[in-house]
């Protein structure tokens, strides 16, 4: 496989999706063939760029195999150098999410689509806590991964868990992406732990109303009039991400000295 090839990671919640989208939109009008993975059996990462669910690759497997089924069913051109695939997996409660990612991946190489894209974006559910989530690192298809964080302490914990599973699988690492929730020293926060984990801050996405209201309207607000700081901000995001080429080394915490460390900033926040 060639170019770039980026995993966002990061906890439930937190914007993964958001970013992801918005950056694969930006690095494709670049004239950047761009591919974009959902792996998330919710196949939900295609939902800001269509009005409709697109079908799931795990869905379409069997007829994939067979021929019954062409590769653009489960590729879709989102925007013009802009490929979409949600890899789909099995119903809640039923077999294991890891697995579909896996064999989604496997397909996308066979199919030729991996090679073909100069910059290919993994948006990855949740946190490194189950083995199959992790493998769009262990099994060689990304070369580097970036962690989605704000300052709130779930998050950090979260980031500084996934940051312990990449050193765990050999993750190249390639920093933090500081989403913020705008409250008082949160950026601080981000930034001690960016400290003391010894991983960079790549970017950082303001605290937007405007982000939100677009995405109930299903619209990327890289698309929308009058966004100009939001668009600056990921604009800036995706020109660092095409320059990375060595990772940090992270240093993860032990959780309690995190709790600490969170705690004592607080203590210290005039306005706490």
């Amino acid at each position: 496989m060639s170019g770039k090839r980026i995993a966002i990671y990061g906890k439930g919640g937190i914007g993964k999706t958001t970013i992801s989208v918005n950056l694969a939109l930006l690095l494709a009008r670049r004239g950047l063939r761009t591919l974009l993975v959902g792996c998330d059996p919710k196949k939900d990462t295609a939902r800001l760029l269509s009005d409709r669910s697109l079908p799931a690759l795990m869905e379409k497997y069997e007829a994939l195999k067979s021929g019954a089924a062409a590769p653009e069913e489960v590729l879709f051109p989102a925007r013009e150098n802009l490929l979409v695939c949600e890899s789909g997996g099995p119903r809640p409660g039923v077999g294991c999410a890891g697995r579909g990612i896996l064999i989604a991946l496997e397909w996308l190489k066979k199919s030729g689509a991996l090679e073909r894209a100069d910059v290919i974006l993994y948006d990855v559910l949740g946190d490194v806590v189950c083995g199959g989530f992790a493998t769009p690192v262990t099994r060689g298809f990304t070369d580097m991964i970036c962690v989605v964080t704000s300052g709130e302490q779930a998050s950090l914990l979260a980031a500084n868990n996934i940051l312990s599973g990449m050193a765990a699988v050999g993750g190249r690492v390639g920093g933090l992406i500081f989403n913020s929730r705008g409250f008082e020293g949160e950026e601080a926060l981000v930034e001690e732990f960016s400290r003391l984990t010894r991983t960079p801050i790549l970017g950082k996405i303001p605290c937007s109303q405007r982000i939100k209201r677009e995405e109930l309207r299903r619209r990327a607000v890289c698309e929308a009039d009058g966004a100009e700081a939001e668009q600056r901000a990921l604009a800036a995001l995706a020109d660092r991400l095409l320059k990375l080429e060595e990772p940090a080394h992270p240093q993860a915490m032990d959780p309690e000295a995190l709790y600490a460390a969170i705690e004592a900033l607080e203590r210290c926040d005039p306005n706490a």
